[in-house]
C-alpha cells in the first residue's frame, strides 16, 4: 500500500511538474520583436494583410510584429525558412492555402501538418474575371464556351499556387481538358495580359481586381469562397452558379512544428483581440479583406476540409503528376 502510494505521489509530481513547465512556456514571451514571414513580394493582398496586424500588434503582444518577405517558388522558399527556424515563437509564418496546393501540386515536400496551426486571422476571396466587353456573361458561359471550343480558353496559373486548382477546378466541370492554362506572373502580370487579350478570363485576388471590376475594365464572373463577398455582393460564388469549386481564400498564422503550447495560445488569444478591433477591421477593408478568426482547433478542422478538398482534385484533374 505504501508503494502504492509513493507511486501515485510520483506520477502526481511529475504532471505538476509538466503543468508548470508549459504555464512557464509562455511566461515573459514575448521579449523581443517577433519574425511574421509572408512568402511573397511586398505589396500584394498577402503582404498588405499581415501588415495591417503588425501596425497594431504591439499593443496585444507588448513587442512588435515585423513583416519579412522571403518570395520564391510560389511561396516555398518563405515556408522553408519558418519551418527550418527554433520553436522559441519569435519566426512565424503569414500564409493561405497554397502551404495545401503546393504540396499536391509536387512544388515542396512538406504540409501545413509540419507546422503548428496558431489560428486565423483573416480572409478575402479569389474571383474569375473576363474583360468587359468579353461575350462571357456567367461562369456557365465561361464553361459553355469551353467545351464548345476546346483549348480556346486560356486562363493564367502560378503552377501549384490556387490559382493552378481554381482553374482546374473550372476545367473539370467543363469536362476536363478543355481550358489553355498558363503559366504566368503575379496579379499585376495577369491584370495586364487579361486587359491585352491574351486570356479570355483569369481568377485574381479580390483586392487586386476590385478598383477594375469598379471602373468597368473587368467583369466579374464569380467569387471561389464559400459564400458572397461583402465588397461585391451581387457577384454569386461558385458553388452558388452550380458548380464545385470551393477556396477560401484565408490568412492563416503557423509557427513551426513544436511550438510550446503556451506560446501559440498567447498568440492566438492577441490575434482573436486584433480581429475584434474596429480599427483592424477598417484596414483590412481597404484590401477586400475581413477579420475572420479561427482558434487552432477551428483552424485544424478548416485545414483537414481544404486538405481532402485539394487533394481530390488534384488527383482528378492530374496536377502533381508526371
Amino acid at each position: 500500500m505504501r508503494k502504492l502510494f509513493s507511486v501515485v505521489f510520483v506520477v502526481v509530481a511529475i504532471l505538476g511538474l509538466l503543468s508548470a513547465t508549459v504555464a512557464l512556456g509562455a511566461e515573459g514571451y514575448p521579449s523581443k520583436p517577433i519574425k511574421l514571414v509572408v512568402t511573397y513580394n511586398p505589396g500584394g493582398g498577402n503582404d498588405s494583410t499581415a501588415r495591417v496586424f503588425s501596425k497594431y500588434a504591439q499593443e496585444f503582444l507588448g513587442e512588435p510584429l515585423i513583416v519579412t518577405n522571403i518570395d520564391g517558388a510560389g511561396g516555398v522558399v518563405g515556408a522553408r525558412n519558418v519551418l527550418e527556424s527554433k520553436p522559441d515563437g519569435y519566426t512565424l509564418l503569414w500564409m493561405h492555402e497554397a502551404l495545401i496546393t503546393g504540396h499536391y501540386a509536387g512544388m515542396q515536400n512538406f504540409t501545413w501538418k509540419d507546422f503548428t496551426p496558431i489560428c486565423q486571422a483573416a480572409s478575402t476571396a479569389d474571383v474569375i474575371v473576363v474583360k468587359a466587353d468579353s461575350p462571357i456573361k456567367s461562369v456557365s458561359d465561361l464553361i459553355a464556351m469551353a467545351k464548345v471550343n476546346p483549348k480556346k480558353i486560356r486562363m493564367p496559373i502560378n503552377i501549384g499556387a490556387t490559382t493552378h486548382f481554381e482553374a482546374a477546378a473550372i476545367d473539370v466541370a467543363s469536362g476536363g481538358g478543355n481550358l489553355v492554362l498558363v503559366s504566368s506572373g503575379g496579379g499585376a502580370d495577369r491584370i495586364q495580359k487579361l486587359l491585352g487579350g491574351f486570356y479570355e478570363a483569369a481568377s485574381l485576388n479580390l483586392a487586386t481586381a476590385l478598383g477594375y471590376i469598379k471602373d468597368g475594365q473587368f467583369r466579374a464572373l464569380a467569387v471561389t469562397s464559400p459564400k458572397r463577398s461583402p465588397f461585391l455582393p451581387n457577384v454569386p460564388t461558385m458553388l452558388e452558379s452550380g458548380y464545385k469549386v470551393k477556396k477560401p481564400y484565408t490568412l492563416n498564422v503557423y509557427g513551426p512544428s513544436n511550438l510550446p503550447k503556451a506560446m501559440a495560445v498567447k498568440l492566438s488569444q492577441a490575434f482573436e483581440k486584433m480581429c475584434k478591433d474596429p480599427r483592424v477591421k477598417a484596414d483590412l477593408a481597404k484590401f477586400a479583406s475581413v477579420p475572420s478568426y479561427l482558434n487552432a482547433d477551428q483552424l485544424v478542422s478548416l485545414l483537414q476540409e481544404e486538405d481532402e478538398i485539394f487533394g481530390s482534385l488534384a488527383k482528378v484533374a492530374g496536377i502533381g503528376k508526371k
